[in-house]
């Protein structure tokens, strides 16, 4: 038997009454009754009664519980990583749990910044230094080498350095192959169009680093060559890595006049990495890069698009390292600073295991304030053709 409402429309399921799927014309039900509850009056229809009967629905409506599948996952508890906290946890069995640490819960929002997608990729990020020696190509390839580690995105850094770089000295190369000889190829019979280079061929010119998922390619060693190259060149060589990477990490040269550098940093570039030390002259200097970037690109552009980074950082330096960084900060999006780390700083090549914990969370830091830039999105559409 079943309680139907006498408009067709409810039906009691024992506590409570439901609306029924689809109207039952209660006045041909049998076995009619007077009472009402609080659907109005009802009617006790007969399982073998000659009525419609309602379709059963997935809903509960035909009084059928719907299985749901997350209300019964039970929620998950964070836990501490290392430290006390997690001794306390394993001795306890886990009846003791402080949760993570804010270091711990700090280390997680870096790494969810740091994989922020690109919403238009390629996306072309320099990393620029009006002063030599401050570590700016090897900053371009630890923030390269930690977006392949930590993202799924193709990426590669590129030297495009027209003086004397350090990629090769940074990261084990296996072949002599630069930019020059891919240049050489494209003009070669071996293909008619730059279009027709494959990525396998594209792979004879670069250098891959296993660890990191990181794609590399170099400027030539003669000085004379990478001096010759201009910023068709490279403009040409752009056009070939967009059609393969995700994004494109360029290590530029200290010359911001040089045509190359020029051209990366008014025409290519979507974000800018200003490499400054801990260290008057070269924080000047890192000043007067962002103002010859705001000249052609706008006061705006720099804020919403470019970084600081002051390296080297040593605890008994003489420089006011803070107030540095509040001034850049009315510059740009956002200063950070990496400490001085004894493994990168003898040089040769870099060992994530051999840096120190510290540095490593900082260059994190930087990476996750990089990535974060991502959203943003392309500031030059499409190609760019040097002046």
């Amino acid at each position: 038997m079943r309680l139907i409402s006498a408009d067709g429309r409810w039906w009691w399921n024992g506590r409570e009454w439901q609306p029924l799927p689809k109207a039952v014309d209660a006045e041909g039900s049998e076995g009619s009754t007077g009472s009402t509850g609080s659907a109005g009056s009802t009617a006790v229809v007969s399982e073998a009664a000659p009525v419609d009967r309602p379709e059963a629905a997935p809903s509960p409506a035909d009084g059928t519980p719907k299985f749901m599948p997350g209300q019964y996952v039970k929620s998950r508890t964070e836990v501490p990583d290392t430290g006390i906290a997690r001794r306390l946890y394993d001795l306890s069995g886990g009846r003791i749990n402080l949760g993570p640490s804010a270091a711990e819960l700090r280390h997680l929002r870096l790494l969810n910044m740091a994989r922020t997608p690109v919403s238009d990729p390629p996306v072309h990020l320099a990393v620029a230094s009006a002063k030599g020696g401050v570590g700016k190509s090897t900053m371009a390839l630890l923030v390269a080498s930690k977006m392949g580690l930590l993202r799924n995105d193709r990426i590669i850094a590129v030297e495009c350095n027209p003086h004397h770089g350090t990629f090769r000295s940074r990261v084990p190369t296996h072949h002599d192959r630069s930019i020059k000889d891919l240049i050489d190829f494209l003009d070669s019979s071996e293909i008619d169009r730059d279009q027709d280079l494959t990525l396998p061929m594209l792979h004879r010119f670069t250098t891959h680093v296993p660890e990191s998922r990181l794609e590399v390619m170099t400027a030539p060693t003669d000085p004379r060559i990478r001096k010759a190259l201009s910023a068709n060149d490279y403009n040409r060589v752009f056009g070939v890595l967009e059609r393969y990477f995700d994004i494109i990490i360029l290590d530029l040269g200290t010359g911001l006049l040089d045509e190359t550098t020029k051209f990366i940093l008014e025409r290519v570039c979507d974000q800018l990495v200003v490499v400054a030390p801990a260290e008057l002259d070269g924080a000047e200097l890192g000043a007067f890069t962002l103002e010859f970037v705001a000249d052609s690109r706008g006061v705006e552009w720099v804020r919403e698009r470019a970084v600081v980074v002051i390296n080297r950082v040593v605890r008994d330096t003489q420089v006011d390292v803070s107030g540095m960084e509040g001034y850049f900060r009315h510059w740009v999006r956002a200063c950070l600073r990496v400490s001085q780390d004894p493994h990168l700083k003898s040089g040769g090549i870099f060992d994530w295991r051999l840096i120190s914990r510290a540095a490593d969370e900082e260059i994190l830091a930087l990476t996750g304030e990089v990535a974060t830039g991502f959203s943003l999105g392309r500031s030059v559409p499409g190609a760019a053709e040097p002046a």
